[in-house]
């Protein structure tokens, strides 16, 4: 529970940031200026200063889909024109749609269009935002330190050019981070740093959010009395300025606080005030969230059948965010992005290099022996540089590697029991009911064939669920390779003995480990059995210092490992790329009297 609650504390924080971004109007302020834009707007459409506020004020007020119309075409008319600051200031307003939509891959790509331009025409204050935006998505993917490298980037800029207010958006940003450290009271300092700030300018909708921010994180301290005041300040701003997105999160937030009390009773009534409003205004995040927060609280008083109903409208809502395709490519375009800005900066050392260089040939006749040691010097410094960025770009795909894999291990789990706890078991109740229909009303004869697909059909499931995720594994490591190895030798055309050091059956492997281990130990026994005509195998696992070590012998005819780079197959592919990711190391020595695959896994 404790996971849970904190998950949905830390997306409410970032939703309330992203959304608080653009409030600041009143209702009444926001459509006047709207109705203003948008009137000028139509009497000069092709003045892309005027489409690019009329976007602006379109996104203002929520009508997000025209905004984006009007600052695609406000972009690629500046870009033609080579207005890059406009350029700019649509594809990051684009990508602010986007981000607060949850479309983050959308987004990033965005800002990165954005951020090129803004670095070509070296504008620090839109280069400062675009960091912090960036910085902003890399919270969502959960990789804090890299969030905290921009806005320290996004920070240090603002405060060279003198902008308080966006030095206060970073401090606030940073103690979002902070608080999904644990780092408590870093997170206050930089919360309370904002809120200085938001309140010497009066900005009543950021004041709001920082004293949000600083209720959570008392709350996670356990200063509840802290909490509750600093939540009801908020709620008490977002009322007053009329707006029902803060006051709906803020409502669900002092219902949570009260669970945690034990004061059920006023739980349940702040969480009904946010559930009604959310739903007034489709706000289905924050129903989400007060599902959670309902249930939860029930289930403290003992109400567990109200707390499993509420569970079941939570995960009902929590469903509709599920997209793992969105993680794959966010982990794809990241290292893309990466990469790139990782080249541009070679290229920029490469030209200071190149005016260096003419400065030594320039100067070679007087100082000839001083240039030979400071070009050595140089070249040598220059090959570090190289094996460095090399090895960042190297860990950066390593790290979208490793977030695409987990992404694929989790889906896969996910499938595996959907098909077996829902599809299988639905399955098995009609083939329930069609052997209990009533002979007198349909022929037996007819009925067999029926009865036969259907057998067939749960036989299926079975197969591809056990394909997705092995049920050996619930039992653990060690008894799923006992049971690979027992189903190979009950084949009867080769035996496969396996042994387990003592010291290694009670160790502990890491859930996310356990599949790719058990996957590659099962692609090598394959291949032994499909390509090394041998009669026996040996599976030995056994514990070295901090590391596991597996090693599989068979007695064949052997093969020439030169040609595994070479392969074609995805069977090894498969092979090394598992291995990489835990860590782990292989090796493979081959005769003519047989073949020795060892791993070596290091302890987590």
């Amino acid at each position: 529970m404790h996971l849970a609650k904190y998950l949905r504390s830390f997306k409410l924080v970032a939703l309330l940031f992203a959304t608080l971004f653009f409030t600041g109007f009143s209702a009444f302020a926001q459509k006047n200026y709207t109705d203003s834009v948008l009137d000028a707007y139509k009497k000069q459409p092709d003045n892309i200063i005027l489409k690019l506020e009329a976007g602006i004020a379109k996104q203002k007020t929520g009508n997000t889909d025209t905004a984006i119309v009007l600052l695609n075409e406000a972009a690629a008319s500046a870009l033609k024109k080579n207005d890059l600051t406009v350029y700019i200031k649509a594809k990051t307003n684009i990508g602010r749609i986007y981000a607060d939509k949850g479309e983050n891959v959308i987004a990033f790509n965005t800002y990165e269009q954005a951020l090129n331009k803004a670095e070509s025409i070296n504008n620090k204050k839109l280069i400062a935002h675009l960091y912090k935006n960036i910085g902003a998505i890399y919270i969502s993917w959960k990789k804090f330190d890299e969030a905290l490298s921009y806005y320290n980037r996004a920070e240090k800029l603002a405060a060279e050019i003198n902008e308080p207010e966006l030095v206060a958006d970073c401090q606030n940003n940073k103690g979002t981070v902070y608080e999904q450290q644990s780092r408590y009271d870093k997170a206050l300092i930089a919360y309370k740093n904002a809120l200085d700030v938001y309140t010497q300018k009066n900005i009543t909708a950021k004041i709001s959010m920082a004293l949000s921010n600083l209720a959570i994180v008392y709350k996670y301290q356990k200063n509840y009395q802290a909490s509750l005041a600093y939540n009801l300040k908020a709620l008490a701003l977002s009322v007053k300025t009329n707006d029902e997105w803060i006051t709906a999160a803020t409502y669900n937030n002092i219902g949570n606080l009260y669970s945690e009390m034990g004061d059920y009773k006023k739980a349940m009534y702040y969480c009904n005030l946010s559930l009604a409003l959310s739903k007034k205004i489709n706000a289905i995040e924050i129903v989400e969230s007060v599902y959670d927060t309902m249930s939860e609280s029930a289930a403290r008083v003992g109400d567990y059948k109200s707390a499993y109903n509420y569970y079941k409208l939570f995960k009902n809502t929590n469903d509709q965010f599920i997209n793992v395709e969105n993680t794959k490519q966010l982990s794809q375009l990241n290292v893309k992005f990466e990469t790139e800005r990782k080249q541009k900066l070679i290229q920029e050392q490469q030209f200071e290099i190149s005016k260096r260089n003419y400065w030594l040939f320039g100067s070679v006749t007087l100082f000839i022996l001083i240039a030979t040691v400071s070009y050595l010097a140089f070249r040598n410094n220059k090959y570090k540089q190289d094996e460095r960025l090399q090895a960042e770009i190297h860990k950066q795909q390593e790290i979208a590697a490793r977030a695409l894999f987990e992404g694929e291990q989790q889906e896969r789990i996910r499938l595996a029991r959907d098909l077996h706890d829902s599809i299988g078991q639905m399955l098995s109740v009609v083939k329930m009911n069609v052997s209990n229909l009533s002979m007198n009303q349909y022929d037996e004869i007819a009925i067999a064939p029926t009865l036969n697909l259907v057998d067939k059909t749960i036989d299926e499931i079975r197969n591809i669920s056990h394909n997705l995720i092995p049920e050996e594994l619930n039992f653990g490591l060690l008894t799923a390779l006992e049971g690979i190895c027992e189903k190979i030798s009950g084949n009867g055309h080769i035996d496969v003995y396996i042994t387990i050091a003592d010291e290694i059956k009670d160790h502990q492997f890491k859930k996310a480990d356990e599949l790719s281990i058990y996957r590659v130990i099962q692609e090598v026994l394959n291949n032994m059995v499909k390509h090394a005509s041998a009669t026996q195998i040996a599976l030995n696992v056994t514990k070295r210092d901090q590391s596991t070590i597996i090693s599989i012998k068979d007695n064949g005819t052997g093969f020439d490992t030169a040609k595994l780079q070479e392969s074609k197959g995805l069977g090894w592919k498969n092979i090394s790329a598992r291995i990489n990711l835990i860590n782990g190391k292989i090796n493979i020595r081959s005769t003519n009297q047989g073949t020795l695959v060892t791993i070596n896994i290091p302890d987590a």
